[in-house]
């Protein structure tokens, strides 16, 4: 009877052990494109930086190989924005469309980095922003906060607007 429940025992175990080996267990992310996040700002005459509510409606497009695509529209109340990045250039053209016709341009230059993940996730892409040019209707200023374009809610650039 001890043989027989060895047996039985190291039997199930060598199955247990099969099966589990065989399952895919794979963890890729869902999640595949690196955003952009642009926090609102302005800073008072006592140089105090404080985050800033755009009021009006701001619509926001994006500029791809000489393509316009609107990506925010009529947003109203936000101090900030999470944006995509080219994979295919080095430089993104964001357009903010404000009531009147005005409109203000940032010019993110950046590098793009392939990450390789796995050989059942593939790779992704990351980008380090390396500079900043804006036009100056209603924006003061944009600046660096962090150069790491990743997967995370990390401030990627700050524009202070004129208040």
């Amino acid at each position: 009877m001890t043989i027989r429940f060895k047996h039985i025992t190291v039997s199930f175990l060598a199955m247990l052990l099969l099966f589990t080996g065989c399952e895919e267990s794979y963890d890729c992310s869902i999640e595949n494109v690196a955003y952009n996040k642009m926090g609102f700002y302005c800073v008072s005459d006592d140089n105090v930086e404080s985050k800033y509510k755009y009021p009006e409606a701001l619509t926001v497009s994006l500029m791809v190989n000489g393509n316009d695509s609107i990506v925010v529209n009529h947003i109203t109340d936000t101090d900030n924005l999470r944006l995509p990045m080219s994979y295919t250039s080095n430089c993104d053209t964001v357009v903010f469309h404000y009531e009147g016709d005005y409109t203000d341009t940032i010019y993110v230059e950046h590098e793009n980095i392939p990450f390789y993940i796995s050989m059942e996730c593939g790779t992704v892409m990351y980008h380090k922003v390396t500079g900043l040019k804006c036009t100056n209707s209603f924006i003061d200023s944009a600046v660096i906060a962090n150069e790491n374009v990743k997967f995370d809610y990390n401030e990627n650039i700050k524009v202070y607007f004129i208040d």
